[in-house]
């Protein structure tokens, strides 16, 4: 298929702070510097919890945490451990919840969007307890039906249902999509083409897709699949 040059658009969102040389999930304030740097001005973040319930700026404390630290852990650090890790390194530093208020307020026209893969609800409601300035500078994500009511009780206007975890079939997502005041739905890029997913745009919802590094693959799901945003650890903005 021949692409015409010309295609709207997508918003582009700096998948885990964005990619900074050559290495990507930093979450780091290195990489959102980058990627502000760069025109960026929304940026999705990864939350991962200490040993002691706060919150890091963190993918994983496997894989992802051996990548930037360059050492295996067995087990998730305490929040004082991981300062101490912060600053022993030299390289990247991944950011905080209190560190990632502190950068919002100093670039007041960007947007977080979070990504809290376990207890979800909880971890926006404790950014939002210590840092309540930043909160209009939020954009949550959400897993499971249930969690829209509550983030939209909270007073979050923009949401974003992610779907990775969701079980549920894909007509479910059609029909529980139809009561939500949406963002957008953000889907894995294989599944731009599925049925659902052109139901959904039917339907009036803007839909996003992750993780897109491709210049081609971002001009085929715009306009072959109407996808209005992705997320991308190196692509740039037009």
């Amino acid at each position: 298929m021949v692409m015409s040059k010309s295609f709207a658009q997508p918003l582009m969102i700096a998948h885990a702070g964005g990619g900074i040389d050559g290495i990507s999930y930093s979450n780091s304030i290195e990489a959102l510097n980058k990627s502000y740097a760069n025109g960026f001005r929304y940026f999705e973040i990864d939350f991962s919890w200490t040993s002691d319930k706060q919150l890091v700026c963190l993918h994983d404390w496997g894989k992802r945490f051996e990548q930037v630290f360059s050492y295996k852990i067995n087990a998730p650090l305490s929040f004082d451990q991981f300062l101490q890790q912060l600053e022993q390194t030299d390289r990247l530093h991944p950011c905080t919840y209190h560190s990632m208020a502190h950068w919002l307020k100093s670039h007041s026209d960007s947007k977080i969007i979070t990504d809290a893969k376990h207890n979800n609800l909880d971890a926006i409601k404790l950014i939002i307890e210590k840092h309540p300035e930043i909160k209009s500078q939020l954009i949550p994500q959400f897993y499971q039906p249930h969690e829209y009511q509550v983030l939209k009780d909270m007073g979050f206007k923009d949401l974003i249902w992610i779907l990775y975890q969701y079980q549920g079939s894909k007509s479910s997502i059609v029909e529980q999509a139809k009561n939500m005041d949406l963002m957008a739905i953000c889907l894995h890029k294989r599944h731009a083409k599925k049925k659902y997913t052109q139901q959904l745009i039917q339907n009036g919802h803007k839909v996003f897709s992750y993780t897109i590094n491709k210049q081609s693959k971002l001009k085929k799901l715009v306009k072959k699949y109407q996808v209005s945003g992705i997320y991308t650890d190196f692509l740039k903005q037009p």
